[in-house]
């Protein structure tokens, strides 16, 4: 005799419990079709879990008082809610959003009636692209080889630019090598293309920094441009290890922005006051390795007895230098 089988029901889903990862992302999903939840090593648990650390009845998850509750079963490692620890027995209540740790795994609990998140506008995040990381190394190898130019004496051979044209390149591909590892690790992204083109930037702007301001200074007349140099091509190496930080770490720009300017301040502050105490100065020496052609010079120029009497008055300045250094005791080193 054959018997017409009626529809199958099936419970509403009303709630889930979501299995983290390292990042706080939702590995699994396990939706709850009712309420109390077991949480276990034990398979008569309705959520199973593979870790040593979890008991075989470790925790029960439960409707009380329109929300959930959490009762911690027979445990030795106890469990985690909002940074504290709930011993055996122990009941806590969660609110939307707690992540519940057991053992080494970390759970979230959401119920069907919980409300969201409202929904934040996505922008496309950029990421290097291999056209444009190329004509980046084109312009680095080209300025490297000018520099180079500019600097080597007259009759150089060309075999003196094939460090400057392999070396440079190499170096920025195991720096941004360095960290795209690092993108790996925490974005599970090997992000070479982007750091190679923050990498790219910050060598252009710290060369074209380091020439044109001591160029500045020699057109304008004034010191500081140069004086500044070392300390503007510092601050934009900072702000690339700040940028290669920001692709590991994209939550809290505001944040970490606040933190390398202050990073960079306390050091400049300490770089100031030992050139201080060393050089009697707070800016590097003033220093060039070539000048610039006359022609560009638009300060005017410093008459011959106003040179002798700048130049006089640095005897004294001298003097006390060598009595500094001839004091008994003082360190040469």
């Amino acid at each position: 005799m054959d018997h017409d089988a009626g529809p199958v029901t099936v419970d509403p889903i009303v709630g889930v419990v979501d299995v983290l990862d390292r990042d706080g992302r939702a590995r699994v999903t396990l939706p709850v079709r009712r309420w109390p939840v077991t949480i276990g090593r034990a398979i008569t648990c309705d959520i199973v879990l593979d870790d040593p650390y979890v008991a075989s009845q470790h925790a029960t998850i439960g409707e009380h008082d329109g929300g959930l509750q959490l009762t911690v079963g027979d445990t030795v490692n106890g469990a985690w809610v909002r940074k504290r620890r709930a011993t055996a027995g122990e009941r806590v209540e969660l609110t939307a959003g707690d992540v519940v740790q057991v053992g080494g795994t970390r759970l979230r609990v959401r119920r069907a009636n919980d409300a969201l998140a409202a929904e934040r506008p996505w922008v496309p995040e950029a990421s290097g692209s291999l056209r444009a990381v190329l004509v980046l190394a084109l312009l680095f190898s080209a300025w490297n080889v000018a520099d180079l130019w500019v600097h080597d004496d007259p009759g150089g051979r060309l075999t003196d630019y094939l460090p400057v044209l392999i070396g440079g390149p190499i170096a920025v591909a195991i720096w941004a090598g360095f960290w795209s590892v690092g993108s790996k690790l925490t974005r599970h992204r090997f992000d070479f293309w982007s750091h190679s083109a923050i990498a790219l930037v910050a060598s252009l702007a710290m060369g074209v920094a380091a020439l044109l301001l001591p160029v500045f200074a020699f057109t304008s007349g004034w010191s500081w441009p140069s004086r500044v140099g070392p300390i503007v091509v510092a601050a934009i190496a900072w702000s690339a290890v700040g940028a290669h930080i920001g692709r590991l770490l994209p939550g809290r720009p505001r944040v970490l922005a606040a933190v390398m300017a202050s990073l960079f301040v306390v050091g400049l502050g300490l770089f100031s006051y030992h050139n201080y105490e060393t050089q009697d100065r707070v800016f590097p020496e003033l220093y060039v390795t070539t000048l610039a052609p006359p022609a560009l010079r638009l300060a005017p120029t410093v008459s011959t007895a106003r040179f002798v009497d700048e130049a006089r008055a640095l005897k004294a300045v001298l003097e006390a230098h060598i009595a500094d250094d001839d004091r008994p005791g003082r360190n040469d080193d």
